[in-house]
């Protein structure tokens, strides 16, 4: 069956060859005139003389291979991001054929979109698009790879100047959160738990009892929490979000001391913390990434630190003092959940350039000494 809709002022239809395929196409002023070629389509089909692999338009192949491959596995965060890819491709390129785009056209859009967003968000639609071109290869719908070699450009990145807590001030941060983080102040207890796992605020809000394995010191990130509308539990934002950490004695401590106390709280009050979520209130709620960050915000400026950081800083902080200290970036981008480490340079390329320096001067000091 046919799907007729609008797309604008104008309307349009889509086919599906097979479960995998479709054949779309729009402008057409009228709905009967959408109807009556998408007719026309399934007769050809009907007739086998349509080939799901010879005609499809780039716009059909990539929404078909998201919604495939990608929509319904990831965060509904990272699902938008795919969303938007597929509207900038429709409205780019409308019915043009996979097997037509040349690299100028592929570039072309990428440069246009690229003059009102940052650098990182064209770097990272384009890695969607390349994604898919490889799969289409694979198909054999396409010989060649029109996004090999596109240039990325941008605005200034959100993340070209990272904001992290120098080493010092990090420790000073830990210190204080282990004195004064308590059930009842336990917005300092997220703060410990972020600086000291990388975790996002969302993997951090949906951790749950059963995933926190004290006897291994490690929690297992598996899920997020929906804090912005109380939904409930959504997904990571990635497959590779899910990952298992170790994580340092003195943050176990604190959370069996927090397990202890929320219990008995809950025991008093007679509620069943159902969810089992390790972050709940003694007023049973999650809480509020903007609360957190406004008791960061208090704390940073007690400690007067040089910068004051969002919860995501910690992220940035935690990356930065296992960088520091030359931890390997194959196991600090496992740690973060990044899909690879090439991930973890382009966002950490500086400090990765400035331990480098280091290194190159210990390297100096050697062979000279020899």
């Amino acid at each position: 069956m046919a799907q007729i809709f609008k797309r604008g002022n104008v309307w349009a239809y889509r086919v599906w060859i097979d479960s995998k395929h479709s054949k779309s196409k729009g402008s057409f002023k009228r709905k009967m005139d959408a109807q009556r070629a998408a007719a026309e389509i399934e007769q050809l089909k009907y007739d086998g003389e349509l080939n799901s692999y010879k005609d499809i338009s780039f716009a059909s192949y990539f929404e078909t291979w998201a919604n495939t491959y990608k929509i319904g596995r990831l965060h509904q965060t990272t699902e938008s991001k795919y969303k938007v890819a597929i509207r900038l491709v429709q409205n780019t390129f409308g019915d043009k054929q996979l097997k037509n785009i040349k690299t100028a056209d592929y570039q072309s859009m990428l440069d246009i979109y690229a003059e009102t967003h940052v650098k990182d968000s064209t770097r990272l639609l384009n890695s969607y698009f390349k994604n898919a071109v490889k799969y289409a290869i694979n198909d054999g719908i396409i010989t060649r790879d029109f996004t090999f070699g596109a240039l990325i450009a941008g605005l200034e990145s959100k993340d070209g100047n990272l904001k992290f807590l120098e080493f010092h001030e990090a420790e000073q941060l830990k210190k204080l959160c282990i004195e004064t983080g308590t059930f009842m102040a336990i917005s300092r207890l997220e703060i410990l738990f972020g600086l000291l796992t990388g975790c996002r605020y969302g993997e951090v809000a949906g951790l749950t009892w059963d995933c926190v394995d004290f006897a291994n010191q490690t929690v297992t990130i598996n899920k997020a929490y929906d804090y912005k509308k109380r939904t409930g539990f959504t997904k990571t934002k990635t497959i590779t979000s899910n990952r298992t950490i170790s994580i340092p004695s003195t943050l176990a401590k604190v959370l069996k001391s927090l397990q202890v106390h929320q219990r008995s709280q809950f025991l008093k009050q007679g509620y069943k913390n159902k969810l089992q979520l390790v972050f709940m209130t003694n007023r049973h709620e999650v809480p509020s990434d903007t609360a957190v960050n406004k008791t960061l915000k208090k704390i940073l400026a007690e400690l007067q630190t040089k910068n004051i950081i969002t919860f995501h800083g910690l992220r940035h902080t935690h990356a930065s003092m296992l960088i520091a200290k030359g931890v390997s970036i194959d196991y600090i981008s496992e740690r973060l959940g990044h899909a690879n480490t090439s991930i973890t340079y382009e966002v950490y390329t500086h400090l990765l350039q400035t331990s480098r320096d280091q290194e190159n001067e210990k390297a100096l000091k050697i062979l000279s000494n020899l």
